[in-house]
């Protein structure tokens, strides 16, 4: 029994010291890299977002998005050029995405902002979305992800990765009972 013990004992030493072993990068190796940097979720720039959020949901009419950029471009999935522009038009794709909806909210939520070492600053979101539609009376549960480029300290660019399919199916319901 005792041969079988150091028989594994030294087959599992030899096989662990086999192995090649991950090491973190170094300080100067990661300053090198021009897409490596910083990431952290308690920033300013996280917080606005967490904001914008908050307001979006309760339908806040008073906020003020002030963290938006005059000439912000939104990208939805699988376009190329961009599907709103101006700050003008976000805000009124805000305001009626907020008619769409009854008892918006996230079951999971990330917002972390990633400060690159090539300068550029990006919010990126995840999280899983709980809806209904008030027109179609769906429940929609999605997984969303969004990155935002912040730009002189304004976000300039907005690009989703998700199956808009439901909000458009939303929207198109909206726009018929408009017509009835």
């Amino acid at each position: 029994m005792k041969k079988l013990i150091m028989i594994m004992a030294v087959a599992t030493a030899l096989f662990s010291c086999g192995q090649k072993q991950d090491v973190a990068a170094t300080s100067t190796e990661a300053s090198a890299d021009s897409l490596g940097g910083t990431f952290t979720s308690t920033d300013e720039k996280s917080q606005i977002i967490q904001n914008q959020i908050k307001a979006a949901f309760a339908n806040d009419t008073t906020y003020k998005w002030d963290e938006i950029a005059d000439n912000i471009a939104v990208y939805y999935p699988g376009d190329t050029i961009p599907d709103i522009k101006g700050k003008k038009a976000y805000v009124a794709d805000f305001t009626t995405n907020g008619q769409l909806w009854d008892n918006p909210r996230f079951s999971f939520l990330r917002v972390v902002t990633l400060k690159m070492n090539n300068g550029e600053t990006w919010t990126n979101l995840w999280g899983t979305w709980h809806v209904k539609g008030k027109f179609t009376g769906k429940e929609l549960v999605m997984n969303v992800h969004q990155a935002l480029k912040w730009e002189n300290d304004k976000v300039a660019q907005e690009i989703h990765f998700y199956d808009t399919k439901f909000i458009v199916d939303e929207f198109m319901a909206m726009e018929a009972a408009k017509k009835k």
